[in-house]
């Protein structure tokens, strides 16, 4: 939890690093307290929002235009609070953005014969990596046009070592694991501020519209800090 500094940025006087050998002074950790009435605070609040991706795909798909509790919407699908924009007195300072893919097959094959196609792999590359772009857009511009989506790695996917072991060849052959994810250099961006009752939007953008093996989950995730009242 961090109060406004003196030149209104999410730092204070800061409390340097903090270790078993380094503890915040009284004064400073004035600035992390939730109980301050009437006054700014700052947190660490990435905005996100996901959506199932079609298996016919889609030449357009735009972000944070619902709301929690709309159409059966849960925390575990977004986190705005209103569609489309942020209710006063909020503010949110962007400092990156993730795009998640999740491709719909299973992770895990325990039977596999010769003829079988590792589809996520194949759905990763073509869609995450297919002709395709983003665009972040804020009032009345965009303030970010970039593409492929796979420029935006998510930094967080399974990790593991998976092993099989088998009596035969065939035995050998009959197993696989069918996993990918986008990787690649965390996009950050300049920030920029979005006003309480600002409107914006994050939207992927197709040309032509890129099938899936299945339908999957595509999401996209505003990296940054959140300014709100404290209580």
């Amino acid at each position: 939890m961090r109060g406004l500094g003196q030149n209104g940025g999410p730092g204070g006087g800061g409390l340097g690093p903090l270790t078993p050998y380094h503890p915040p002074n009284i004064s400073s950790l004035q600035e992390y307290n939730v109980n301050r009435a009437g006054q700014p605070e700052v947190i660490w609040q990435p905005l996100y929002d996901y959506q199932v991706y079609a298996m016919a795909g889609a030449t357009n798909m735009t972000f944070f235009q619902r709301s929690v509790g709309s159409a059966g919407t849960t925390y575990a699908d977004t986190n705005m609070s209103i569609p489309g924009m942020l209710p006063r007195p909020q503010e949110f300072l962007i400092t990156g953005i993730q795009v998640y893919f999740k491709p719909g097959n299973a992770v895990n094959r325990s039977s596999v014969v010769a003829a079988t196609v590792f589809e996520n792999w194949n759905d990763i590359s073509d869609i995450v990596f297919g002709n395709s772009f983003l665009k972040l857009f804020i009032g009345s511009k965009d303030y970010l046009i970039d593409g492929p989506i796979g420029k935006f790695p998510p930094a967080f996917g399974i990790a593991g070592m998976a092993a099989y072991m088998g009596s035969t060849t065939a035995d050998m052959n009959g197993r696989g694991t069918d996993y990918a994810k986008a990787a690649g250099r965390y996009y950050s961006i300049t920030p920029v501020k979005i006003p309480a009752n600002q409107n914006f939007n994050v939207s992927l953008n197709f040309p032509v519209a890129i099938a899936a093996s299945v339908a999957g989950t595509v999401g996209v995730i505003l990296d940054g800090f959140l300014y709100r009242l404290s209580q």
